[in-house]
C-alpha cells in the first residue's frame, strides 16, 4: 500500500509525458528515480529538437532567440496556484496587444495562410483565468504590455515566430506543472495545451511558410530576412521582460 502511494506521483508524471504507455508495452513496472529523471530529460531534449530542426530560416531564428528562451527559468522553484494565475495574467497582457496588432495586419496572411486561426490565444488565456477564479469582467483591467512596433511584413513575421514558439514549450510546462498543480492544470490549461497533438505539425507548417518567404527574399533583398530576425529577437526580449519577474524561483514553500 505504502509503495503504491509513493509511486503515484511518478506514474502520473510518466502518463502525462506519454512514457507510461511505452513502459507498459514492454512490461516495465518498476523504475528508479534516476531512470525517471533521465526519461524526463529525454522528453525535454525531444522538445528542443522539434523547436530547432526544420527549415534553414527557422534554425536562424531559433539561434537568434535561444538565449532568451531559457526553460529552466520557468517556475524553477515551488509553485502555487496563485503563481500560475499571475503567470497567465502576464501572458494575457502580452497576447492581448500583440494579437490585436497581428490580427489587424492583413499582409501577414500572404505568408502564413492560417494566421487568423493562430491569433486566438488571448481567448484561451481568458478561459483559464476564469477557471482559476478571476471574474471575466476584470479581464479588461489586467495590465497590458506596451506595444508600439510599427508593423511591416518582416516585423509581423518575427513577432508571429515568437508567439508561436511558445506553443511547444507550453506543452512541456504543462507536464511539469501538473506534478505540483494537478487540479489546476486539469481545469485551466487551455493555453498551455494550445493546438493539442497538432502543435508539432503547426510548428512545422509555420517553418515551411517562413522558409518560403526567406527563399523568395534571397533573390531580391536579404535585408528583409534580417528584419524578421531582429523583430523576433526584440519580441523575445520584450516577452521575457514582461513575464520574467513572475517566474523567479520562490524561497517560500507556501501552498495557496
Amino acid at each position: 500500500m505504502g509503495r503504491d502511494v509513493a509511486e503515484a506521483p511518478r506514474v502520473l508524471a510518466l502518463r502525462q509525458l506519454g512514457i507510461l504507455r511505452w513502459l507498459e508495452r514492454f512490461h516495465v513496472r518498476a523504475f528508479p528515480d534516476g531512470v525517471l529523471v533521465r526519461l524526463l530529460q529525454v522528453r525535454a531534449g525531444m522538445l528542443q529538437e522539434a523547436i530547432s530542426r526544420g527549415s534553414a530560416f527557422m534554425t536562424r531564428l531559433n539561434a537568434a532567440t535561444a538565449a532568451l528562451h531559457d526553460d529552466r527559468e520557468v517556475f524553477g522553484g515551488r509553485v502555487s496556484w496563485l503563481d500560475y494565475r499571475l503567470y497567465l495574467m502576464r501572458l494575457y497582457g502580452f497576447h492581448a496587444v500583440v494579437e490585436a496588432a497581428l490580427s489587424g495586419f492583413r499582409p501577414l496572411a500572404t505568408v502564413i495562410a492560417d494566421a487568423s486561426l493562430r491569433n486566438h490565444k488571448t481567448a484561451l488565456l481568458a478561459a483559464d483565468l476564469v477557471a482559476l477564479g478571476l471574474d471575466r469582467r476584470d479581464l479588461p483591467q489586467l495590465p497590458r504590455m506596451a506595444f508600439r512596433v510599427p508593423l511591416a511584413l518582416p516585423e509581423a513575421l518575427g513577432w508571429t515566430y515568437v508567439v508561436e514558439s511558445g506553443t511547444l514549450r507550453s506543452k512541456l510546462l504543462a507536464r511539469r506543472l501538473a506534478r505540483q498543480l494537478p487540479e489546476e492544470i486539469q481545469r485551466a490549461s487551455a493555453y498551455l495545451g494550445c493546438y493539442g497533438e497538432e502543435a508539432a505539425t503547426r510548428w512545422r507548417e509555420l517553418g515551411d511558410a517562413l522558409d518560403a518567404f526567406a527563399q523568395g527574399q534571397r533573390a531580391a533583398d536579404e535585408l528583409a530576412c534580417a528584419r524578421v530576425i531582429d523583430a523576433a529577437r526584440d519580441a523575445a526580449i520584450q516577452l521575457r521582460c514582461w513575464v520574467g519577474p513572475v517566474l523567479q524561483p520562490r524561497t517560500s514553500q507556501r501552498r495557496a
